[in-house]
């Protein structure tokens, strides 16, 4: 039996750049999410909805791969999302979070660099198919009494945002930037779905099981490819 090794796209430094692709994304980055339409995802049986891809010979290229050059994480939102206005410093809190939890609970043994080197897997992240939705304005908020609970909140980080869809992708690439080595695309399983959207300063208390889920995803693919 293969021993388990630690799914290394999930380690991001804080201090990395957010990039939130909206519609209109910037360079390279393609609208709708990370990984490009052509790659061949194939169900991954144990986790329904989930589909992935593994290079045949991705045990032999890992083994010559001794450090992992981890890319800024990437965001999308869905072109449908009822609300677009989140701030970039609410975005890189939700990230700060993820990247805790799965350094935490995911992250065993990779050698982290802060640039490609020759032996590096390059290992990209997104959160795609993002939708949004913000607490509707109430004629409350504009009196004395309303204004003094909103205050507190915003005091206590309620958040008046909260996230109703997310789907965690991940792809690693050899050190010329272009071979694909694995490919996940995790959507929240079929029929999970929260009935209520989250509030944004709620969501890292679900953030553990889109870790363990995605780590699930990656040694499904590269144990029964």
């Amino acid at each position: 039996m293969k021993e388990p090794l630690p799914l290394p796209a999930f380690v991001f430094r804080c201090a990395a750049p957010l990039m939130i692709a909206l519609t209109l994304a910037c360079g390279a980055a393609r609208a709708d999410g990370l990984i490009a339409p052509d790659v061949q995802l194939a169900p991954v049986p144990q986790l329904p909805g989930t589909t992935g891809y593994i290079a045949p010979d991705y045990d032999t290229r890992r083994a010559a791969l001794h450090s992992i050059y981890l890319a800024p994480i990437e965001i999308f939102l869905a072109p449908d999302s009822p609300y677009k206005g989140i701030e970039p410093t609410q975005m890189a809190a939700l990230t700060a979070a993820f990247t805790d939890i799965l350094r935490a609970d995911v992250l065993k043994n990779a050698v982290l660099v802060d640039t490609p080197q020759p032996d590096s897997m390059i290992v990209q992240v997104a959160l795609t198919d993002v939708r949004l939705t913000k607490r509707s304005f109430h004629p409350r908020d504009v009196t004395p009494v309303g204004m003094v609970i909103n205050g507190v909140k915003r005091v206590a980080g309620i958040s008046k945002v909260s996230l109703a869809t997310m789907t965690v992708q991940a792809e690693g690439l050899g050190p010329d930037g272009e071979t694909l080595l694995f490919a996940i695309d995790n959507p929240p399983p079929p029929g999970d779905a929260a009935p209520e959207p989250v509030r944004l300063d709620e969501v890292p208390a679900v953030l553990g099981g889109k870790a363990s889920r995605l780590q699930s995803a990656f040694l499904a693919i590269r144990e029964h490819r």
